[in-house]
């Protein structure tokens, strides 16, 4: 039994809640905390983080990303008073908070839980952030809203101990829109529109990828599972994929204990009949995908699917902003929308329901200045994750690395490609999915003389898609971030570098 089961074994992580209550009311010293329970404070989204001693991080649980202007407010308020006045954005549309103190951490949950927002298990062993389309139920060319399916999925998931030790995490997307924004592909379980005839009538649903992951040395991008699902079986149908991971899911090495092992030693056949049996009535095989673009970003002025109602996204670069500017896109919501932000897997955010008149306002708003809507294709470009400043197992630090190198491109008079994904990650773990990046960057150490300094391994050509979806291909490695430039400039240029993905033309109002 490895370290983390032993853990488990010994207490369920939902059990740490009065342990951590404790710890805060008596101001323990990190090194006083039983290791173990800080493992555990993970099922409630509370990370010790070894570069920066005595103070954790709390990841949130948003909910298809889908945010209130009030829940905004609380969140910045939260970051002001604790949290040094910042925050991530996630790339599956959730928010991190840092610079916390054990002893405001119960405080913290208790002000987020009376905004209707969790932390519950967002780190370690569990089914993480459900992700979906950012503009679900706002969509023109939406095909099923996935609210209610989310919202019904959490009522039966969170809290619930029959989910809270599965054998390793689980990430899992549902997308109702044709442009997979959840990133079916690189799920544990991803879920995208299909169209199905069933006894002459042609019914609306969801096909079935499963066992994507993109971490360590061996990513792999998710297969069919030939299983076609109308909406109202979903929830059942995720529970019933997590029962047979939870119980049949290999558990003994951390590295090789995601779904796609169990699928890889039982083969899809058995996997799918195993699934089928926990579900208690038979799976329809697929229908036909309605999926017509992959991973657009959202921004700018986009129609909704009421007439003369727009959505409105911004760049957010590098996924981290200011309580400040959070609390400014809240009242902005209130003012010109309907009051609820949404946010991307691409770490940017959405104001939605913005009647036509209000469009041109909101675009001359001063934070939509330092928030762009529409930013240049290389500032657009880059996704990356949390960097060496905060996670200690990047290499790199992502973030200010990734504004260098944008800087740097415009600097040299370089505009990359409309469409370009610079996806970046800091290590191994690819948090900022370089492997399906057109340009995707792992974060590296070389020497040099008698130092070590930052570099990257350089990758080329991923993208998704049920066609020719690929991982990308490791292009260079080792390159001091000096020369990363021209590399960029160099893969950019080759014949067959088209874009993954096109972004979405600026619409005319």
């Amino acid at each position: 039994m490895n370290k983390i089961e032993a853990i488990k074994a010994e207490k369920d992580g939902l059990d740490v809640l009065e342990d951590l209550r404790r710890y805060a009311r008596e101001r323990t010293p990190i090194e006083e905390i039983d290791p173990g329970d800080l493992e555990r404070m993970k099922w409630y989204g509370v990370f010790h983080r070894k570069l920066t001693p005595g103070f954790f991080m709390m990841r949130l649980r948003v909910t298809g990303g889908r945010l209130t202007s009030r829940q905004a407010d609380v969140i910045a308020g939260i970051a002001e008073e604790f949290g040094r006045g910042t925050l991530d954005l996630t790339t599956r549309q959730n928010i991190q908070l840092r610079w916390l103190t054990i002893d405001v951490i119960p405080t913290i949950i208790e002000r987020l839980q009376a905004a209707g927002i969790s932390t519950l298990q967002t780190g370690m062993d569990n089914l993480r952030n459900y992700v979906s389309c950012p503009l679900a139920g706002v969509d023109a060319g939406e095909v099923v809203d996935t609210r209610p399916i989310l919202e019904e999925l959490a009522e039966l998931h969170l809290g619930n101990r029959e989910f809270s030790n599965l054998p390793r995490k689980f990430n899992f997307s549902i997308t109702g829109c044709r442009e997979d924004c959840g990133h079916a592909q690189t799920q544990d379980l991803g879920l995208l529109p299909a169209l199905k005839r069933v006894d002459g009538e042609e019914l609306v649903g969801f096909n079935v990828l499963v066992g994507g992951s993109l971490g360590g040395t061996q990513p792999k991008l998710a297969e069919p599972m030939d299983v076609f699902l109308l909406p109202h079986q979903v929830p059942k149908f995720v529970l019933s994929v997590l029962r047979v991971f939870r119980d049949r899911g290999p558990r003994e090495v951390r590295t090789k204990a995601r779904i796609r092992w169990l699928i890889a030693e039982w083969g899809m056949e058995r996997f799918r009949a195993a699934v089928e049996e926990a579900f208690g009535a038979p799976l329809p095989s697929e229908g036909r995908h309605l999926t017509t673009r992959v991973a657009g970003d959202h921004l700018g002025v986009r129609p909704e699917r009421i007439w003369r109602m727009y959505s409105v996204g911004v760049h957010v670069p590098v996924g981290r902003m200011t309580a400040r500017q959070l609390r400014e896109l809240a009242w902005l919501a209130r003012r010109y929308g309907s009051g609820e932000l949404r946010l991307t897997n691409d770490q940017n955010v959405l104001i939605v329901h913005v009647p036509r008149p209000h469009v041109e306002p909101l675009l001359e708003e001063p934070v939509l200045q330092e928030l762009k809507p529409y930013p240049s294709p290389t500032d657009r470009a880059f996704v990356v994750c949390t960097g060496n400043d905060y996670c200690h197992f990047s290499l790199i630090d992502t973030k200010n690395r990734a504004l260098e190198l944008a800087a740097k491109l415009k600097e040299r008079g370089v505009e990359l490609p409309e469409g370009t994904r610079v996806q970046i990650s800091g290590c191994i773990n690819a948090c900022g999915k370089h492997h399906i990046g057109d340009i995707g960057l792992e974060g590296t150490k070389v020497r040099v003389g008698n130092e070590q300094v930052e570099a990257a391994h350089v990758f080329v050509g991923g993208r998704l898609g049920l066609c020719g979806g690929r991982l990308a291909q490791r292009y260079r490695d080792n390159v001091l971030f000096d020369e990363l430039v021209d590399v960029i400039i160099e893969a950019v240029s080759r014949p067959q570098a088209a874009p993954a993905a096109e972004p979405a033309e600026e619409v005319a109002l």
